[in-house]
């Protein structure tokens, strides 16, 4: 038995020992792989390829370990200085074996894990590795380089460099090398346009160029269609639909249209100098032929070109389905055939087939560069741009048709404001195209005309105009181009500077000064709704933290057209300057604004003054409070008066009703042809502007009365 428990011993101590050997040498190991950490990946003008975990689009370096050992990088440091390599400490940074680390370069102060305390200009510089020892182990020049661009090694780990497509923390091996844009975009020989026959477009670059061309909106590249002779551009209508036939648009898709819809012929091109590797940015143009132009009568039209792929793609595509709902699918499964409309996992959270696709996504990841190209009501090419679009709205995100938020910024052309006024004196960063909200199936109007008519009152409006979209060349249907609710719009409607403003939207913090807006406004809604209005003292200190007309024309005209979607945690939106200052807008009183009105007009015999599904304005404490004070009910009672008799009286409504059903009917229909059904035609959208009208016959005699009613109450 002792020789059998010595033997156990002796073999124990060899395996202690043999270990011990295996895990020092690992150490020295990983100790020598750490002096072959290199740098993999440079991005010196994020804007939206990835966030860092504070949700900032920070520049980023990152660094590879080729060995199959994790590496810890303790002693070591990076920098953009070669008389200062400890400018960013990397102590508790490891790499995994075969991995990939990011490390951002975003100016933190403080030694802050992964965030160095320098920069990198967007036009250059030099990036430094140091071991513990202080001596450079790699370093890179790295050049100018276009937004979400990057200088990286053309194979994980490997010495060749190059502009590449951005694949921060994953592997270069999947990245594809972009182009230097340095040369004269290529020139066409018609301009962007209507045309009533077939004709040759010639395209022509510099000397010693080729030129590459595409016809279904996709950006060319050197496997596209190489041109040697002249294009034929004929009456595109004519051709198959493309997108119009795509089934992936909606999770449920119930109606694609079995007829060709119009269509314009869309040219992109690019140069190319073979002999410089180096190549032009994309050229495009849009050329109608033969359309009915009848049909297109006094309507503006915006051609909107984009990537195909920047659409339907299933992983980066912002208007299908994608990857989001074959997600969805794996989580729920199929039941009896069908996919369920809803789930619950099991922490308690509702998931909604309707919402779950890529076109449901939001922020900076999920906006695409687009051509437009915009023609006013005359047909007149007065706008051709290159912006960023991203998908809008809510719940209506799930239509075929769905909003677009076009941007203008320097990164894509050098200007930052859209080079055209679609409002008269109006400068913007950002407009959307509207298809109507949660009314795109009937009127398309709800919103765009309530709005209108009470544009004389106290509450922000946002003016609409309507044009027809082509999406890469199909007829995409009737839209609004509507003014946003951003810092510009205060600078054009009110004077107030883009760093002065606070705006609350849905209960939310949206511009300014994140939640101390929250906490400003919270302050307000305690003071009035917990202190006595009736006190003169109080109600005239109420009247110098909100601006008392405002608060009262939002609910009067709530009220009156009987809105069901609003309320403190939906569609309603507030603003202030923050700084108090001479000028009438910049008192620092709250005010409030008008937007999503389409779930307005539901029933004209309805009570809004008391409780109802979706609507309790009046239960509201700050407004039961307000109202207790006399001089507050008989301005309000004189406001609902004005309102009724003036923006809302019948024969001015019907009137202006008219006016907006003569300009929207035709492209509306054919909008719905498109989208909604064939079968919709004059007669059905007849019948939706007669609901708003008839809406309006009767609505005052009814609401009055309530009002009187409600007056009672008060006093």
């Amino acid at each position: 038995m002792r020789k059998i428990k010595d033997y156990l011993e002796i073999k124990l101590i060899l395996f202690c020992s043999c270990f011990l050997c295996c895990f020092i040498a690992l150490l020295c190991y990983s100790s020598e792989a750490a002096n072959h950490i290199v740098i993999n990946e440079v991005c010196s003008k994020n804007f939206s390829v990835i966030c860092n975990e504070n949700g900032d689009y920070a520049d980023y370096v990152e660094l590879y370990n080729p060995a199959i050992v994790p590496v810890s990088l303790s002693g070591f440091s990076l920098s953009n200085s070669k008389n200062n390599l400890n400018r960013c400490l990397l102590d508790t940074v490891i790499i995994p074996a075969k991995g990939h680390t990011l490390i951002w370069l975003d100016g933190s102060a403080g030694n802050i894990v992964r965030h160095a305390s320098f920069k990198l200009s967007s036009q250059g510089g030099e990036i430094y590795l140091n071991n513990q020892y202080g001596r450079t182990i790699d370093s890179i020049r790295v050049p100018k380089l276009e937004y979400n661009t990057v200088f990286a090694r053309i194979k994980d780990g490997c010495r060749e460099w190059g502009r590449q497509t951005p694949t921060a923390g994953e592997s270069n091996d999947n990245s594809e090398t972009i182009l230097l844009l340095e040369l004269d975009m290529p020139s066409f020989s018609a301009e962007s346009g209507f045309y009533e026959n077939e004709f040759l477009l010639k395209l022509s670059a510099n000397e010693n160029e080729d030129i590459f061309f595409t016809l279904d909106g996709s950006e060319p590249t050197l496997e596209s269609q190489k041109y040697t002779e002249p294009i034929m551009i004929c009456d595109a209508s004519k051709k198959e639909n493309l997108y119009a036939d795509r089934t992936d648009l909606t999770a449920d898709m119930e109606y694609i249209p079995n007829f060709k819809v119009d269509k314009g012929t869309v040219v992109r091109a690019m140069a190319y100098s073979p002999s410089d590797g180096i190549a032009s940015k994309t050229a495009t143009a849009i050329y109608f032929v033969g359309l009915n132009l009848e049909e297109y009568d006094s309507y503006a039209v915006l051609s909107l070109v984009t990537d195909p792929d920047n659409l339907f793609d299933e992983k980066k595509g912002i208007y299908g389905n994608g990857e989001a709902l074959k997600n969805y699918i794996e989580q729920v499964g199929v039941q009896n055939g069908n996919i369920p409309e809803e789930f619950t996992d099991s922490v308690g959270n509702t998931y909604y087939k309707y919402m779950s696709t890529n076109a449901f996504k939001t922020g900076r990841e999920w906006e695409r560069l687009a051509n437009i190209i915009f023609f006013d009501e005359k047909h007149t090419k007065v706008l051709e741009q290159m912006v960023g679009i991203r998908i809008s709205g809510q719940s209506s995100r799930n239509a075929v048709q769905k909003s677009f938020n076009l941007y203008a910024r320097d990164i894509y052309d050098g200007n930052e404001i859209i080079a055209y006024n679609f409002f008269e004196n109006m400068k913007y960063s950002s407009v959307k195209l509207r298809n109507g909200g949660s009314d795109y199936a009937r009127s398309k109007i709800y919103d765009s005309f309530l709005q209108s008519v009470v544009k004389d009152r106290d509450v922000s409006v946002q003016d609409s105009r309507p044009c027809v979209v082509f999406l890469n060349g199909e007829y995409w249907g009737i839209y609004n181009i509507r003014e946003r609710y951003k810092e510009d719009y205060f600078q054009n409607h009110y004077g107030i500077s883009e760093n002065d403003i606070w705006m609350l939207d849905s209960g939310r913090p949206n511009l300014g000064g994140e939640w101390d807006a929250w906490n400003d406004y919270d302050a307000v809604l305690k003071f009035i709704s917990e202190n006595d209005m009736e006190c003169a003292e109080n109600y005239k200190h109420a009247g110098e933290l909100i601006d008392i007309q405002s608060l009262i024309d939002f609910y009067c005209i709530q009220l009156y057209i009987d809105n069901n979607d609003v309320g403190f945690d939906k569609n309603i939106a507030i603003w202030r300057s923050k700084q108090k200052s001479d000028g009438k807008y910049k008192d620092g009183r709250w005010r409030f604004m008008l937007y999503d009105l389409d779930g307005a007009l539901n029933n004209p015999e309805h009570n809004t003054f008391d409780d109802s599904a979706g609507c309790d304005l009046m239960g509201e404490e700050m407004i039961k409070s307000l109202l207790k004070n006399r001089e507050f009910q008989e301005r309000f009672v004189d406001s609902f008066e004005e309102i009724a008799d003036n923006n809302f009286d019948y024969m001015d409504i019907h009137e202006k009703l008219r006016i907006w059903q003569n300009h929207y009917q035709l492209q509306a229909v054919k909008s719905h042809q498109r989208f909604i059904s064939k079968d919709i035609g004059k007669e059905e959208y007849e019948e939706y502007i007669s609901y708003i009208d008839d809406f309006f016959k009767i609505r005052r005699n009814y609401i009055m009365e309530y009002l009187k009613e409600e007056m009672k109450v008060w006093r």
